[in-house]
């Protein structure tokens, strides 16, 4: 009876950490990520560097077992995309009540400046908050939280696909304002020389997350060790030192 008791303890060992040996093999979190750089890049310059946001969700994927994988594509569809549960994520997004229902979001990966573009700093006169902005044609990226501020405001909503798309509307004359990211609007400025005379006014600072489908099965226990892995980065200088490589301080 001891030795079958033996052999049977034996053969649950080995089949548990066979399991265990599968498992770790799987687990691949597919994400779908917009172009956000310095957040985010689709097509990352000679250094390689993928972008600040895509570097710290994989190091604390990495570090609880998971590997990622990333779809680039325009941020609504990633949004939609994600909320049907055909991706297991986001790499990074912003906290609205409306997407508590489809998405986790883990502890807060930083705060960045949310704020408006204008040709000119006259343009931006008399404008203090969004509020100000009834009336006014803007452009923003369509499906951003920024896309609901601005309806509620009253303003004359122009929606795109993306950051840069934003920026050439904004300087092509098409509208006022342009409501979006300091870091990644002003990283498209720096390329393009027609936008020399752009101007900014921060509006608010927004907090923003990393994001998981609650159709992705094991979603909560991920995030729980996602928020594990963040936390320790960030007392082990890991956080640091890759926000450093972007020379970026916002946090």
């Amino acid at each position: 009876m001891r030795r079958g008791l033996v052999g049977l303890v034996g053969f649950a060992l080995a089949f548990g950490r066979a399991l265990a040996g599968h498992a770790h093999a799987a687990d691949s979190v597919h994400l779908a990520c917009n172009n956000f750089p310095p957040h985010k890049i689709e097509q990352p310059a000679d250094d390689g560097y993928a972008g600040f946001d895509i570097d710290i969700v994989g190091e604390a994927l990495g570090r609880i077992g998971w590997s990622t994988e990333i779809s680039f594509m325009p941020w609504k569809r990633a949004l939609e995309l994600a909320e049907r549960g055909q991706y297991d994520g986001l790499c990074s997004c912003s906290h609205t009540k409306e997407r508590e229902a489809k998405l986790l979001f883990s502890d807060e990966l930083g705060a960045v400046s949310v704020g408006l573009f204008a040709r000119s700093p006259d343009a931006l006169a008399g404008i203090g908050s969004v509020a100000d902005l009834k009336g006014r044609k803007v452009v923003t990226v369509g499906g951003y939280n920024l896309e609901a501020e601005l309806i509620t405001a009253g303003a004359k909503v122009e929606a795109t696909a993306s950051d840069k798309n934003a920026l050439d509307m904004l300087v092509a004359g098409n509208v006022d304002l342009l409501y979006g990211y300091e870091l990644t609007t002003k990283h498209f400025i720096a390329s393009d020389p027609r936008s020399s005379s752009i101007a900014y006014r921060e509006v608010r600072r927004n907090p923003y997350y990393f994001c998981l489908s609650r159709a992705m099965p094991g979603a909560a226990a991920a995030m729980q060790g996602f928020n594990r892995s963040l936390k320790d980065m960030a007392a082990d200088g890991t956080v640091q030192s890759i926000l450093d490589r972007y020379n970026v301080t916002f946090r």
